[in-house]
């Protein structure tokens, strides 16, 4: 018998309001100036290079954070956590063009992190995750465990997960644009 220790749990799966979710975005895209972070050179362009606004807040996207709401509740019920209060402490669009990437990172002490797919053709950069045990990789027996693990985007997916997890995202090598809506989420210690 083989049990897994310490797993590393992440939540996907497709939005039900789609349509409303996808209209409330481009809305606020139309009125929206993407640059890129300059310490970080050319990985990709961001609505908010300071991380300190709550996009989802300021732009009233009330369907979008009314479906997150739902899928934070299966998430905590699928980690036996019993869902409590939460604040979005930042959130912000991201836009990869040909040869855009991002770096291997994570976001900190958040305790969940999450990321909406709001225009991808799916084959313009999967986001990929990587182990969190890096005693793994330098065993002959068990550095495969410590492989990355990719997660394409789909238009309409979302995907929760520890803010503490290393995650970046593959080099945009079509013609498509993708945006995808990113999120932290701090949950009440109360």
């Amino acid at each position: 018998m083989i049990e897994s220790l310490f797993a590393s749990p992440i939540y996907f799966n497709k939005v039900n309001n789609f349509v409303d979710i996808q209209s409330e975005i481009t809305e606020c895209i139309d009125n929206m100036q993407f640059s890129m972070k300059d310490e970080w050179g050319k990985t990709h362009y961001i609505s908010n290079n300071s991380f300190s606004e709550d996009l989802i807040s300021k732009y009233n996207l009330n369907n979008f954070s009314n479906e997150l709401r739902i899928h934070l509740t299966e998430y905590c019920s699928a980690l036996n956590f019993n869902m409590r209060n939460y604040k979005i402490r930042s959130s912000w669009l991201s836009l990869f063009n040909n040869g855009n990437y991002g770096q291997i990172h994570s976001h900190g002490t958040v305790d969940m992190a999450g990321v909406y797919y709001y225009k991808t053709n799916g084959e313009d950069g999967d986001i990929f995750f990587e182990s969190s045990n890096l005693n793994l990789e330098s065993s002959l027996c068990y550095y495969k465990l410590a492989e990355r693990w990719k997660h394409k985007p789909i238009e309409g997916k979302i995907l929760l997960f520890p803010g503490w997890m290393k995650h970046g995202i593959m080099t945009n090598t079509t013609d498509n644009s993708r945006i995808s809506l990113s999120f932290n989420i701090q949950f009440s210690r109360e």
